[in-house]
């Protein structure tokens, strides 16, 4: 008789209970699974209710954190091109949720501002996201978890500059 692959369920897909195999040593397939989840948290609490995409939440709160910053300083953050960034300011202006203005120094520099709606917005975001991640991580400590987000960062640090 054939003998069958016998998986403990941690060895498993955490839906549709397939094998991994090696896969499961990737950091970037354990990145890709756990984005399902964080993504499907997202589109519940920040995507349907505040009609808002990933990048516009992380534009807004990168505007809120460090006001005034440039397109150019945004695009660099993001890791994509300013005129990218450029496309996604004008959707967030004509919500009026950001305003540009020009640079004193420099006319081609666009200052960008978060106007009263969009900082009351990003902060509703934020909280609702810190509650999902909350009950996300539920199973972990606090120091697992700001382990896990440390070591997160610790790669992201890795992207070419």
């Amino acid at each position: 008789s054939m003998t069958r692959n016998r998986h403990a369920s941690d060895d498993l897909t955490p839906q549709g209970g397939l094998g991994e195999g090696d896969i499961r040593r990737l950091l970037g397939y354990q990145l890709a699974q756990a984005a399902i989840v964080t993504t499907q948290a997202f589109t519940r609490v920040v995507g349907k209710p505040l009609s808002l995409r990933p990048v516009e939440f992380t534009i807004l709160q990168l505007v809120h954190e460090n006001t005034p910053v440039t397109a150019t300083n945004l695009a660099k953050a993001l890791g994509v091109t300013t005129p990218g960034v450029v496309i996604w300011l004008d959707r967030l202006e004509q919500r009026g949720l950001v305003k540009r203005e020009r640079g004193v120094a420099d006319r081609r520099t666009q200052i960008v501002r978060l106007t009263r709606m969009g900082e009351e917005l990003v902060a509703s975001a934020l909280a609702n996201l810190l509650e999902a991640d909350t009950d996300l991580l539920g199973e972990f400590t606090v120091a697992e978890r700001l382990m896990l987000l440390d070591l997160l960062h610790e790669v992201a640090r890795r992207r070419d500059r």
